[in-house]
Protein backbone atom coordinates (compact mmCIF):
# COMPACT_ATOMS: atom_id res chain seq x y z
CA UNK A 1 0.00 0.00 0.00
CA UNK A 2 2.82 2.14 0.37
CA UNK A 3 3.30 2.81 -2.89
CA UNK A 4 0.46 4.36 -3.78
CA UNK A 5 0.91 7.32 -1.86
CA UNK A 6 4.45 9.23 -1.77
CA UNK A 7 5.72 12.09 0.25
CA UNK A 8 7.56 15.08 -0.73
CA UNK A 9 10.88 15.24 0.93
CA UNK A 10 10.71 19.16 0.94
CA UNK A 11 7.24 20.20 2.28
CA UNK A 12 5.80 16.81 3.56
CA UNK A 13 2.81 16.65 1.10
CA UNK A 14 1.25 13.46 0.79
CA UNK A 15 0.02 12.73 -2.89
CA UNK A 16 -0.88 9.69 -5.14
CA UNK A 17 2.38 8.01 -6.75
CA UNK A 18 2.47 8.41 -10.34
CA UNK A 19 5.91 8.02 -10.64
CA UNK A 20 6.61 11.23 -11.88
CA UNK A 21 10.35 12.46 -12.35
CA UNK A 22 11.78 15.39 -12.02
CA UNK A 23 14.82 17.28 -14.04
CA UNK A 24 15.52 19.56 -11.54
CA UNK A 25 17.54 19.75 -8.23
CA UNK A 26 14.99 20.65 -6.08
CA UNK A 27 14.30 18.46 -2.86
CA UNK A 28 10.84 17.60 -3.88
CA UNK A 29 8.66 14.53 -5.55
CA UNK A 30 7.66 14.93 -9.24
CA UNK A 31 3.87 15.09 -7.83
CA UNK A 32 4.80 17.89 -5.26
CA UNK A 33 7.02 19.88 -8.72
CA UNK A 34 3.88 19.00 -10.82
CA UNK A 35 1.39 20.93 -8.22
CA UNK A 36 4.19 23.68 -8.56
CA UNK A 37 4.10 23.60 -12.17
CA UNK A 38 0.51 24.01 -11.99
CA UNK A 39 0.55 27.10 -9.77
CA UNK A 40 3.05 28.47 -12.06
CA UNK A 41 0.77 28.12 -15.04
CA UNK A 42 -1.75 30.26 -12.50
CA UNK A 43 1.06 32.90 -11.42
CA UNK A 44 2.33 33.40 -14.59
CA UNK A 45 -0.67 34.04 -16.52
CA UNK A 46 -2.19 36.28 -14.44
CA UNK A 47 0.54 39.46 -15.51
CA UNK A 48 -0.03 41.42 -12.59
CA UNK A 49 1.99 44.47 -11.92
CA UNK A 50 3.34 43.38 -8.72
CA UNK A 51 4.75 39.77 -10.44
CA UNK A 52 3.07 37.39 -7.61
CA UNK A 53 5.13 34.91 -9.30
CA UNK A 54 8.36 35.57 -7.94
CA UNK A 55 7.01 35.37 -4.47
CA UNK A 56 5.65 31.89 -5.51
CA UNK A 57 9.36 30.65 -6.93
CA UNK A 58 10.84 31.76 -3.56
CA UNK A 59 8.87 30.31 -1.22
CA UNK A 60 9.14 26.49 -3.06
CA UNK A 61 12.37 26.70 -3.57
CA UNK A 62 12.95 27.37 -0.04
CA UNK A 63 10.68 25.27 1.07
CA UNK A 64 12.07 22.38 -1.43
CA UNK A 65 16.06 22.98 -0.52
CA UNK A 66 18.59 20.16 -0.24
CA UNK A 67 19.18 17.31 -2.67
CA UNK A 68 21.95 19.10 -4.30
CA UNK A 69 20.28 22.77 -4.86
CA UNK A 70 23.14 24.91 -5.54
CA UNK A 71 23.46 27.57 -2.23
CA UNK A 72 22.74 30.47 -4.52
CA UNK A 73 19.21 29.07 -5.66
CA UNK A 74 18.39 28.81 -1.67
CA UNK A 75 20.30 32.22 -0.41
CA UNK A 76 18.00 34.15 -3.13
CA UNK A 77 15.32 32.71 -2.30
CA UNK A 78 15.53 33.84 1.41
CA UNK A 79 16.70 37.24 0.75
CA UNK A 80 13.30 37.18 -1.62
CA UNK A 81 10.83 36.32 1.28
CA UNK A 82 12.89 38.65 3.55
CA UNK A 83 12.37 41.59 1.13
CA UNK A 84 8.61 40.57 0.52
CA UNK A 85 7.74 39.97 3.92
CA UNK A 86 10.01 41.94 6.13
CA UNK A 87 9.90 45.14 3.67
CA UNK A 88 7.06 44.59 1.92
CA UNK A 89 8.39 44.55 -1.45
CA UNK A 90 6.61 43.56 -4.60
CA UNK A 91 7.71 40.10 -6.67
CA UNK A 92 8.62 42.92 -9.29
CA UNK A 93 10.91 44.60 -6.42
CA UNK A 94 12.13 41.19 -5.06
CA UNK A 95 13.34 40.69 -8.80
CA UNK A 96 15.31 44.15 -8.92
CA UNK A 97 17.07 42.71 -5.54
CA UNK A 98 18.00 39.71 -6.98
CA UNK A 99 19.48 41.89 -10.05
CA UNK A 100 21.33 43.95 -7.69
CA UNK A 101 22.68 40.57 -6.26
CA UNK A 102 23.83 39.10 -9.19
CA UNK A 103 26.47 41.96 -10.12
CA UNK A 104 28.48 40.63 -6.77
CA UNK A 105 31.03 38.65 -6.43
CA UNK A 106 29.98 36.40 -3.11
CA UNK A 107 30.29 32.42 -2.47
CA UNK A 108 26.78 31.48 -1.25
CA UNK A 109 27.99 29.20 1.83
CA UNK A 110 25.35 25.94 2.02
CA UNK A 111 22.69 26.97 4.87
CA UNK A 112 21.73 24.45 7.38
CA UNK A 113 18.19 23.27 6.44
CA UNK A 114 15.24 24.22 8.47
CA UNK A 115 14.13 21.48 11.41
CA UNK A 116 10.53 22.84 11.38
CA UNK A 117 8.17 21.14 9.87
CA UNK A 118 5.92 23.51 7.25
CA UNK A 119 2.64 23.72 7.38
CA UNK A 120 1.41 24.80 4.19
CA UNK A 121 2.44 23.32 0.66
CA UNK A 122 1.70 24.14 -3.09
CA UNK A 123 -1.16 21.70 -2.86
CA UNK A 124 -2.87 24.04 -0.09
CA UNK A 125 -2.74 26.74 -2.32
CA UNK A 126 -4.31 25.57 -4.91
CA UNK A 127 -7.21 24.20 -3.59
CA UNK A 128 -8.17 27.93 -2.88
CA UNK A 129 -10.16 29.76 -5.85
CA UNK A 130 -8.54 32.27 -7.98
CA UNK A 131 -8.03 35.35 -7.44
CA UNK A 132 -7.78 36.77 -4.14
CA UNK A 133 -8.12 34.01 -1.81
CA UNK A 134 -5.41 32.00 -3.47
CA UNK A 135 -3.15 35.32 -3.80
CA UNK A 136 -3.98 35.74 -0.28
CA UNK A 137 -2.35 31.94 0.58
CA UNK A 138 0.46 32.70 -1.37
CA UNK A 139 1.49 34.97 1.26
CA UNK A 140 0.98 33.21 4.51
CA UNK A 141 2.51 30.27 2.32
CA UNK A 142 5.85 32.89 2.01
CA UNK A 143 5.38 33.76 5.48
CA UNK A 144 5.22 30.19 6.60
CA UNK A 145 8.36 29.58 4.88
CA UNK A 146 10.30 32.19 6.35
CA UNK A 147 9.29 31.54 9.80
CA UNK A 148 10.91 28.03 9.61
CA UNK A 149 14.54 29.24 8.51
CA UNK A 150 14.13 31.59 11.48
CA UNK A 151 17.30 30.37 11.82
CA UNK A 152 19.00 31.94 9.04
CA UNK A 153 17.01 35.23 9.25
CA UNK A 154 20.26 37.33 10.82
CA UNK A 155 22.54 35.39 8.26
CA UNK A 156 20.06 36.62 5.84
CA UNK A 157 19.78 40.00 7.24
CA UNK A 158 23.49 40.49 7.22
CA UNK A 159 24.21 39.15 3.97
CA UNK A 160 21.94 41.49 2.29
CA UNK A 161 23.31 44.66 3.93
CA UNK A 162 26.56 44.06 3.32
CA UNK A 163 26.46 43.49 -0.45
CA UNK A 164 23.96 45.56 -1.09
CA UNK A 165 25.43 48.53 1.47
CA UNK A 166 28.40 47.34 -0.23
CA UNK A 167 27.19 48.39 -3.79
CA UNK A 168 26.23 51.59 -2.78
CA UNK A 169 29.46 52.63 -1.73
CA UNK A 170 31.55 50.81 -4.74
Amino acid sequence: MSGLIIECPGCGLKLPNQKITIQHNYNASGECYQKYSELSFYTIGKQDINFIHQHAIDAYSAQHAGNGMKNITIAYSLIGLYYAIEHGFSGKQVQRVHMLLSKQKHSWEQLELPKKPYSITVNDILNEKQGENLDNMINNWMCDVWNCWEHQHEWVKEITKNLLDRRNHD
